[in-house]
């Protein structure tokens, strides 16, 4: 058995917030919510930003109330023990769903465009090896890695900025048509803005708590601005129409690039939006394994061979896109509304129920 350490610096909690929440949703975000929203898309994501805000918010102030104590003992202590099982059974379902989704997505897209000579399940094998390789040292690895690679995040913003000037604005014309119709397309961009609730699992860990808020907001901020970004950029150059029939605007904007440096931009940046991917997936990862473990009561470590092996059965299921994507649909606002009541219930009985610092592990 390995030795775990899961400290990690407020810095390093704002990179993994900002890492949890980039996935597979950013290359079919402008599709779905234009189905809906038409060129107003972009609106709609912005709206959308308030649910990665708001858990942040939340997950600080019910850490601050409860003394900082770990994610079961914090629930025992505000819900009772069943209850703190049954939440904690919650939470691993979702990070089941939610790795497994991003790591379908991830071979559903290489396949589609870089990697046609390899099979999805090849690749799903492999990233789930390089995954449990990652979890297995616990979070203070992740946060590590997730501060490494955060900079990656500014080379993917270079490449939609290249568009910025070459579209027409009237794609974007009218700004707002119908307002009940940004709202509607919402639900659209659950499963982009999850994974954020890693925070309501982490906070115990960071060693500075009175950053903790700020840096779990600013983190959530760097991915609404990455996203609303990319999403406008994108129906200024395709128009809503064509990007709602694309199943990845964001590739086509990639593929449309013509800089002199490079006879084809794509392959560079999906180089570079995997490694994000991966950070994803390590995210996804420990929560799964970190819940598992409070669940059956054995290692971390173990927990993580049983988690990835979950998540590569699970996975393969979602293959191809169009399974996946039906998953998701039904299943995300479901996840994601309980969040949500979860969330907002917990902070409420916080108020009331705080308890003494335990010891972490």
């Amino acid at each position: 058995m390995f030795k775990i350490n899961n400290q990690i610096t407020k810095n390093q909690y704002m990179f993994i917030i900002q890492n949890s929440i980039i996935g597979v949703g950013i290359l079919s975000l402008a599709s779905g919510v234009c189905k809906v929203a038409k060129q107003s898309g972009w609106i709609s994501v912005l709206v959308a930003g308030i649910y990665p805000i708001y858990i942040c918010i939340v997950a600080a102030l019910i850490y601050r109330n409860t003394n900082y104590n770990e994610f079961l003992e914090t629930n025992k202590r505000i819900w009772g023990k069943f209850l703190a099982y049954i939440f904690t059974i919650f939470f691993f379902i979702n990070f089941i769903f939610f790795s497994s989704f991003v790591l379908s997505g991830f071979a559903n897209v290489l396949v589609f465009s870089t990697t046609k000579f390899l099979s999805p399940h090849t690749i799903i094998v492999i990233t789930v090896i390089l995954t449990y390789f990652t979890i297995n040292n616990g979070l203070t690895n992740i946060g590590r890695l997730s501060e490494l690679l955060f900079y990656l995040t500014i080379l993917i913003l270079i490449i939609p900025s290249y568009f910025i000037n070459k579209g027409h604005i009237t794609n974007l014309l009218p700004l707002v048509d119908d307002v009940s119709s940004i709202f509607k397309a919402v639900p659209e961009t659950f499963f982009a803005y999850s994974g954020v609730e890693i925070s309501l699992l982490i906070i115990p860990y960071v060693t500075d708590f009175k950053k903790v808020l700020p840096s779990g907001v600013i983190g959530s901020l760097i991915t609404i601005f990455i996203y609303t970004l990319t999403v406008l950029l994108t129906i200024n150059y395709c128009g809503h129409i064509l990007t709602s029939k694309l199943q990845y605007p964001l590739l086509y904007l990639v593929a449309g690039a013509d800089l002199p440096v490079l006879s084809n931009f794509e392959p560079l940046f999906i180089f570079l939006w995997g490694n994000k991917i991966f950070q994803t997936l390590a995210v996804g990862g420990y929560g799964l394994s970190y819940t598992l473990s409070k669940i059956i009561k054995k290692s971390y470590n173990r927990c993580c061979l049983y988690s990835c092996l979950i998540i590569m059965f699970v996975s393969s299921m979602l293959v191809p896109e169009h399974t996946r994507t039906m998953v998701i649909v039904n299943v995300e606002p479901y996840l994601v509304g309980f969040i949500l009541v979860y969330s907002t219930l917990t902070l409420i009985l916080s108020y009331f129920k705080g308890g003494k610092t335990f010891e972490k592990n």
